[in-house]
């Protein structure tokens, strides 16, 4: 991640749940959708081109389509993200609120959930435990913290441009 464009983003008051797709099976937005239902927040969810039908019935607020940088901004104004993607084709959502120290609740099996977010990454399916991780985000303010800064310390630690630069050297 370059993050040259998103240095120096403002301390702001965090609010709202982000979940990181739509109700489409690829993204897994059911299963998000459930867990962020379990907390009195309201939930987004990123413009993904095959939203189903109904899912704006659901209260939940679809963000426009946006650049990177604008997303990037845009992220950091939420409490918590959840991504309960089935597939792992990509893990640049659990990446970005790593970086912006967003706890984030992901299923195993994706790098960057794991490493980022090993507290808040349950076994594929396991929407029970993703709930009672939510609920405690939210209400255990130590335990929210401290997930918040692991998953900084973790994006230093696995995938800041000085560790691949590194790992890149060493190859």
């Amino acid at each position: 991640m370059i993050e040259d464009s998103i240095k120096d983003l403002p301390k702001v008051d965090r609010k709202g749940t982000i979940i990181g797709g739509n109700f489409v099976s690829w993204y897994g937005g059911f299963d998000s959708f459930i867990t962020a239902s379990e907390i009195e927040e309201p939930i987004f969810s990123p413009k993904m081109g095959r939203r189903q039908e109904g899912e704006d019935q659901l209260g939940i607020t679809q963000l426009p389509y946006m650049n990177w940088v604008d997303w990037i901004k845009t992220l950091n104004n939420f409490k918590i993200g959840v991504h309960l993607m089935r597939t792992h084709a990509a893990g640049t959502f659990a990446l970005n609120c790593a970086y912006l120290g967003i706890p984030c609740i992901g299923y195993e099996g994706l790098d960057t959930q794991q490493k980022c977010h090993p507290d808040l990454t349950v076994k594929l399916g396991d929407v029970l435990e993703a709930r009672k991780l939510i609920r405690k985000l939210n209400e255990d303010k130590e335990f929210y913290d401290n997930c918040s800064n692991a998953a900084q310390l973790n994006y230093k630690k696995y995938y800041h441009e000085d560790q691949f630069n590194t790992t890149w050297k060493e190859q």
